[in-house]
């Protein structure tokens, strides 16, 4: 019981935290249960894409009726994109080492990671790929090319090695799309939502879940994602930038180690 108290606290904290980003924080759900919980990993992993399902809503909601800072049309098309790149690498896993590409989506997060901190990103121009898009008080040039490119490869690379390459979507879409910092990380709340509902399903099918403890778990990411939501627009974009970066060279750091051990 104490280790399932401290467990409900790690995840409300990590919720918070995650929510104020716009992202997920499924590289640490799944690692603090099977350390802290007598639980097998893939019930955990089912735990865990349940945990992200319920975090995502929560986000989605606020960023969208709050915070007005989704863009629909962009997070769409990109849904589209990863849903079928990362299918195809699902398929082709077996072409490319997975320590190779484990060390290849690092090497991109800390330069992201990098290129965030010192907030160099690419100036977008009008032109045949780009996409004028106006969000509540955001006006900006999407590039199609620069954006969904890359994104494709990202994908297909992340299905090959079994993760969601959901750390590099934020900084894409700001370094090299011209979407403004906030907009893409209420964009990336509803790639999470499609990503982990898919997920989840699909592992709902084939094994179930232990509903006592996901609603446990649920409950307190869904306070905390809706306190991390609401805390996101008070904090000032260069904040929230540098928070950003050092949670991405953090993952790229955690991504290394799990290479060797």
């Amino acid at each position: 019981m104490s280790h399932l108290i401290i467990v409900s606290i790690l995840f409300f904290l990590i919720s918070v935290i995650f929510s104020i980003f716009g992202k997920g924080g499924g590289e640490l759900y799944l690692p603090v249960m099977i350390s802290l919980l007598p639980i097998a990993i893939h019930e955990a992993a089912g735990i865990s894409l349940f945990i992200i399902f319920v975090q995502s809503i929560s986000m989605v909601v606020i960023y969208h009726h709050k915070h007005r800072l989704i863009d629909w049309s962009p997070a769409i098309i990109m849904a589209l994109i990863i849903g079928i790149f990362a299918f195809a690498g699902g398929y082709f896993a077996s072409v490319i080492s997975p320590i190779i590409l484990k060390i290849l989506f690092a090497t991109l997060l800390i330069f992201s990671s990098f290129f965030l901190f010192i907030n160099k990103k690419k100036v977008v121009e009008e032109g045949f790929f780009t996409w004028k898009r106006n969000i509540g008080n955001f006006e900006y040039d999407w590039n199609l090319l620069y954006t969904l490119v890359p994104l494709g490869i990202i994908a297909l690379l992340a299905g090959m090695v079994g993760i969601s390459g959901g750390g590099l979507i934020v900084p894409l879409c700001v370094l090299l799309g011209g979407m403004p910092l906030r907009i893409a990380m209420g964009t990336n709340t509803f790639l999470v939502l499609v990503s982990s509902s898919t997920g989840f399903l699909g592992h709902f099918a084939k094994a179930g879940i232990n509903w006592q403890l996901a609603l446990i778990l649920g409950i307190m990411v869904l306070i905390g994602s809706q306190i991390g939501s609401r805390l996101h627009i008070g904090i000032k974009e260069k904040y929230l930038r540098i928070g950003l970066s050092l949670i991405e060279f953090s993952a790229a750091g955690w991504m290394i180690v799990k290479i060797f051990i």
